[in-house]
């Protein structure tokens, strides 16, 4: 319930964005890595086998 308490707070509009845009970049670089991640694991385990 924190992201909702931030984003109902009276925030300036700009900051309220700034907040969303880097919520957003987090995320998505965390499912590259991830995603990227997989990848490289699943290449180790073909070339093992």
């Amino acid at each position: 319930m924190i992201l909702l308490d931030i984003f109902s707070s009276p925030l300036m509009p700009g900051a309220q964005s700034f907040l969303l845009i880097v919520c957003i970049l987090a995320g998505l670089g965390a499912g590259l890595s991830a995603v990227d991640a997989r990848a490289t694991l699943s290449k180790k385990k073909k070339a093992d086998h």
